[in-house]
């Protein structure tokens, strides 16, 4: 090959690095400009935000609209309660279902199998109705315990599969090692498999973290005293169309980017359980 061919394509791979450089750049900003502009109205004076021209970046960056935070503090606790507690025990639950599927052969164990796998394929708009009834019966309407009742019960059949899909994959040998060594299975389970499972387990508990914290649906159907509500539900009672209209748009955009804040940072720190966690169901077992 002479210098000449050579040079053309360094030259044609230069081109298509820049070319593919400047596509996602382009789409980049594409996409965060919304959150962009969202974080810059929430900057802006009361001068800005009235301005008849439209106002991209504040003259006077000011973070007075910030404060109305602090009225919504129980709020955001209420939010905080119903996501640590489904986080921490739909993993953990999970986990207990998917054990004993996934580690030991058992009359019955692919049906039960199939039968968690199933549930996954139903509409989550079919159980509403018979759902809002049995909470109504055991009094689980109106209080928070409805937003997280769920979590005690191993969690969504997609749940349990990606779980069992992990623990089918590691050596049976661990078990059997252990079992020499004396160890009953509850053992085998708390000291072998849940510390190999940390990682889907963290993928699926900040998964379920910022599904809670922006589930809005949940805690509009089940919670109506103010003071239980959520924070996605009172943003929606306090500022939306039907809430305060003297609150002006700068305060408004200042909620909205403290709602974010949030699951920005279990996704920056944990990004690599999450980048991670889409192979997990892959594994073979």
């Amino acid at each position: 090959m002479n210098k000449g061919s050579l040079g053309y394509k360094k030259r044609l791979y230069a081109i298509e690095c820049a070319i593919k450089y400047v596509f996602f750049f382009v789409l980049l900003v594409f996409l965060l400009f919304p959150y962009i502009f969202m974080v810059s109205k929430s900057l802006m004076n009361i001068v800005d935000i009235n301005s008849p021209e439209i106002l991209f970046l504040p003259t006077k960056p000011t973070l007075a609209n910030y404060a109305v935070f602090g009225e919504y503090f129980k709020y955001f606790l209420n939010s905080f309660i119903v996501v640590i507690i489904n986080a921490f025990f739909v993993p953990l639950t999970s986990c207990l279902v998917a054990f004993p599927l996934a580690r030991y052969k058992f009359k019955g164990d692919t049906f039960i199998f199939t039968l968690i796998l199933a549930t996954s394929m139903i509409p989550s708009s079919v159980i509403q109705v018979p759902q809002y009834q049995l909470f109504v019966k055991f009094g689980l309407t109106d209080t928070l315990a409805s937003q997280f009742i769920g979590s005690f019960f191993g969690g969504s059949g997609m749940q349990i599969f990606l779980i069992i899909q992990f623990m089918r994959a590691l050596p049976k040998e661990l078990d059997e090692a252990a079992k020499i060594d004396g160890a009953n299975k509850l053992t085998i389970f708390i000291r072998i498999m849940l510390p190999l499972c940390l990682n889907v387990c963290i993928y699926l508990g900040v998964s379920i973290a910022i599904a809670k914290w922006n589930d809005f649906q949940g805690p509009l159907i089940y919670l109506k005293t103010d003071s239980k509500r959520t924070m996605a539900v009172a943003f929606y009672y306090h500022f939306g169309s039907s809430g305060d209209a003297s609150l002006l748009n700068n305060v408004k955009m200042a909620m909205a980017t403290c709602m974010t804040i949030f699951p920005a940072i279990l996704f920056f720190i944990f990004q690599k359980q999450m980048i991670g966690g889409v192979k997990i169901g892959a594994v073979k077992g």
